[in-house]
């Protein structure tokens, strides 16, 4: 929580692999789609676009 003294604890891959599937479940359980990841081989240049886009609206 960022407190004086506190530090992050590790998280192995393992674990935030668990808790990454779980929220996708949670999220198929509510929306009632399944849950597509989008790609992240040039997740720059679409973060670029993205931005792009919304300001020209």
């Amino acid at each position: 929580m960022g407190r004086e003294g506190e530090q992050v604890p590790e998280m192995s891959d393992e674990y935030v692999n668990s808790v990454s599937e779980r929220y996708i479940e949670l999220y198929e359980h509510i929306v009632g789609k399944p849950f597509v990841k989008g790609d992240t081989d040039h997740i720059e240049e679409r973060i670029e676009q993205n931005i792009k886009d919304y300001l020209e609206r």
